[in-house]
């Protein structure tokens, strides 16, 4: 019954969204102007590529994004200016309301209109055929593919392949859904394509739009060519058409993984015949991202965090425990369960266990994945919830001064900016974390109190 009634909303807002979105248009139209739609695909990496897109243009163009909203709800709902704070009935029920008021009411208009694409499944409406139904993207930018998600993928790969080859069919059917956004472009739109990630190049081959390629190799059309990251901030460096350019982030500390957001951004700058320096004075000046990615904070006993704990999957992961290495020690990784990988959560955790093993002197796990593939000694230890870790990183810290600490874990019930509040040396930086809103504060002290009874 509430299966049915939710695809009967997801459809009436679908409607009222591509109504409004054609308004948009004409509007922009009699105003001699163009709307031009930006759609960003992948599985790691899509809020910041659209954050660093936003920096890259806003001072050209007026523009809008659905951050927040890039599922097959939140994308109509973001076009009409509505949002979920919460996710009870009367919340949906006052959106269903305003929804076709919005047509009547909300005139305005932007040139740029930044969406990020994301998908759960292969099937409606959780995949990309149901949101290119919403909007169609005159340039689309596809940055890569990991099997997060892939529990939803499993069922179309034959049951008696296991391991690596099943992994590697699944992350090819991810890759294929995820195309769509890229393959579904006029032949008059833009493609931006990281050619380092094989499969987002080998699901692409149909494209009919004009592709602009990113890579550490010399024949895209923007090379990579150095990334700096560390306690003195981020420095990328490429070259573009014979050029060589820098973007300098100071305050931010991020993974190597940021390079191709960054590129992405410069080529949508490009592609709207924005002078290169003019979209690289955009990004150093207005580029920011949101509480739990890659933030750095203080903590007790001359400790540095690293605030990473927004959410979780390999790639990303992978990314920041390379960056840990790079900190003084001693060095902590607290690594929360990656969700939705289904079968391929065992190979993934145990891969993430190698891999912290060599960034980090101390490897904390928090969530029942961690626990049941990451090996207990002395220096890894493992617990089911946050709050068993607090005693033993605080009596940690008490006898490492300087430790480097990197907090990285998934969403639902895992939550390390919890863990986090407890080593703060200054405890107003708590309105700095992630998820620190009356609805998200009221689900984890319930969370909280259900183990407690």
């Amino acid at each position: 019954m509430y299966q049915k009634i939710g695809l009967i909303f997801l459809s009436y807002i679908r409607i009222i969204a591509i109504i409004q979105l054609n308004k948009i248009k004409l509007l922009q139209k009699l105003q001699g102007r163009k709307l031009n739609i930006i759609g960003i695909t992948g599985s790691a990496g899509k809020s910041s590529t659209m954050l660093a897109v936003q920096s890259a243009l806003q001072s050209s163009f007026k523009v809008k994004t659905n951050y927040g909203g890039n599922s097959e709800s939140g994308l109509p709902l973001s076009i009409l200016d509505l949002h979920m704070d919460n996710f009870n009935i009367s919340k949906w029920i006052i959106n269903a309301i305003k929804a076709p008021l919005q047509l009547l009411f909300n005139w305005k208009t932007y040139d740029i209109l930044i969406l990020e694409m994301g998908i759960d499944s292969p099937d409606s409406p959780k995949n990309m055929s149901y949101l290119l139904k919403i909007a169609q993207p005159d340039i689309g930018i596809f940055l890569n593919v990991n099997s997060v998600h892939s529990f939803n993928f499993d069922h179309l790969v034959d049951s008696k392949l296991t391991g690596p080859k099943r992994q590697s069919q699944i992350i090819q059917l991810i890759g294929q859904e995820k195309a769509k956004l890229i393959n579904s472009l006029p032949s008059t739109g833009t493609a931006i394509i990281n050619q380092d990630d094989p499969t987002v190049v080998a699901t692409t081959q149909i494209c009919l739009a004009k592709k602009l390629t990113l890579s550490h190799n010399s024949a895209s059309d923007l090379k990579i060519t150095k990334t700096i990251s560390g306690p003195q901030g981020f420095n990328f460096e490429f070259k573009f058409q014979n050029s060589t350019y820098s973007i300098k982030l100071p305050r931010f500390v991020l993974p190597e993984i940021y390079n191709v957001s960054l590129a992405s951004a410069f080529l949508v700058g490009i592609t709207l015949e924005l002078a290169p320096k003019t979209i690289i004075n955009n990004i150093q000046k207005h580029f920011h991202l949101p509480p739990g990615r890659s933030s750095l904070l203080h903590g007790i006993n001359d400790s540095l965090i690293i605030d990473s704990s927004y959410n979780s999957s390999p790639t990303p992961t992978q990314e920041m425990l390379h960056l840990l290495a790079k900190f003084p020690s001693p060095k902590i990784a607290i690594i929360g369960d990656m969700r939705e990988l289904g079968d391929q959560s065992p190979i993934e955790h145990q891969t993430l266990f190698k891999q912290a093993l060599q960034s980090a002197d101390l490897i904390i796990g928090i969530g029942p994945e961690t626990q049941k593939y990451f090996k207990p000694s002395k220096e890894v230890q493992t617990f089911q919830h946050w709050w068993q870790a607090k005693d033993f990183l605080l009596d940690y810290l008490s006898n490492n001064p300087h430790s480097s600490i990197l907090f990285k874990g998934s969403q639902n019930t895992i939550y390390l900016e919890e863990l986090i509040k407890t080593i703060l040396s200054n405890p107003s930086d708590q309105q700095l974390l992630c998820r620190q809103t009356p609805y998200w504060l009221h689900q984890k002290q319930s969370f909280y109190d259900s183990k407690h009874q």
